[in-house]
């Protein structure tokens, strides 16, 4: 699948063509990703590439919504601004399972609901057209958008892994979610 269409975003398969400047300052953005491995790390365009395998799924987050110049809400359905990513990885095709990662990476878009649209659009498309019985996420706890984003659809706490992850001085557990392919 190349394309995924919500209401307020697209996600489009990722490529080289999102391994933007953009792109690049949401990955060293200490704010973007500090709940992120990726943050942690400096990265530079060149050490970046497109998954292609089978077992990675990466898309492109496309909105169509924004904050104007005012601070005021506007849509345009014609208009398409990139603002962050998804990805489906370490699929098993035979345990039927895979995780879900995120990152928006424009301010902007936070607290718009667009994590939680993007993680409902991948995950009812791993559960209903892979296939997929499980999909799973993990969140350091703290980050309480994508908690909620998680919650919103339908995920389930299952476990926590203490002390899990290092931030501003800190070892913080990491929370984990699942949703079930329904019968």
């Amino acid at each position: 699948m190349s394309h995924l269409k919500g209401k307020k975003i697209q996600l489009i398969k990722f490529n080289d063509r999102f391994i933007t400047a953009d792109y690049v300052g949401w990955l060293n953005n200490f704010d973007v990703n500090k709940y992120l491995c990726t943050g942690r790390i400096l990265v530079d365009k060149k050490d970046i590439y497109a998954p292609s395998d089978d077992k990675n799924l990466m898309f492109a987050m496309m909105s169509n919504v924004g904050i104007d110049d005012e601070g005021l809400p506007w849509e345009d359905k014609d208009y398409v601004h990139y603002i962050g990513t998804i990805s489906l990885h370490d699929i098993s095709w035979i345990d039927r399972k895979g995780e879900i990662g995120y990152m928006i990476g424009s301010k902007d878009h936070w607290g718009m609901g667009i994590a939680t649209e993007a993680i409902g659009l991948v995950s009812n498309y791993a559960l209903s057209r892979l296939n997929l019985n499980k999909v799973t996420a993990g969140v350091v706890d703290g980050n309480i958008g994508s908690l909620k984003a998680l919650e919103k659809n339908g995920f389930k706490r299952y476990g926590v892994k203490p002390q899990d992850y290092y931030l501003g001085g800190k070892f913080l557990d990491t929370i984990l979610f699942y949703k079930l392919q329904e019968k």
